[in-house]
């Protein structure tokens, strides 16, 4: 174990996964602004509970995990589950980035940095799930580690989100996942200069 993961924040998170909701604009980001699904893969999505004409702002955990479970399938065939996760988790911030609040972070990103884009990553996070904490700290220049609290983890689409909001930054990224338990997961953000 990491010297950094304390034992105390293994716990899960508070709120039970019947309770949690997913905002909406999660789903319009991936969906509609990137993978733009049609044919079966949107009729999967109906499916599963996501219609993109839904007038729900916040929609079922459990929505959000079978919508991803199909895009992997439709938009990632072939690739294993958590490869295909670190892809969905990139073009989730590529379609996060046509929306108006994305528009803005994706023209600041360049100027903010690497570093002040990760420090305000938590706060970021917790607008499209509140039920999970992320506990970031610098470890050396140009690496940081991450620990996640998540009641139903999934640390290779965040990988792949923390990887895209870096490109943003102009900078080379590379994100492993070091840990997975029940309901934390532990990863190293390194970049390079581009």
């Amino acid at each position: 174990m990491e010297p950094w993961i304390h034992p105390e924040t293994r716990e899960a998170p508070g709120l039970p996964l019947l309770m949690v909701r997913v905002p909406r604009r999660n789903f319009e980001g991936l969906f509609e602004h990137a993978l733009r699904p049609s044919g079966p893969f949107a009729q999967a999505l109906r499916d599963v509970g996501y219609d993109p004409d839904t007038v729900e702002e916040r929609l079922p955990l459990e929505v959000w995990r079978a919508s991803l479970a199909v895009a992997r399938r439709h938009a990632c065939p072939g690739l294993a589950s958590e490869d295909a996760n670190r892809v969905l988790g990139t073009h989730y911030v590529e379609g996060f980035a046509q929306t108006l609040v994305g528009r803005i972070f994706a023209a600041a990103a360049p100027l903010l940095g690497a570093e002040r884009c990760l420090a305000r990553l938590p706060t970021y996070l917790r607008a499209g799930r509140e039920d999970m904490k992320l506990v970031l700290e610098p470890v050396r220049a140009r690496e940081w580690r991450a620990r996640v609290v998540d009641a139903d983890p999934l640390p290779d689409f965040v990988a792949g989100v923390m990887e895209q909001v870096l490109r943003r930054t102009r900078v080379l990224p590379r994100v492993d996942v070091l840990e997975r338990a029940e309901h934390t997961y532990s990863l190293r953000i390194r970049w390079d200069e581009a």
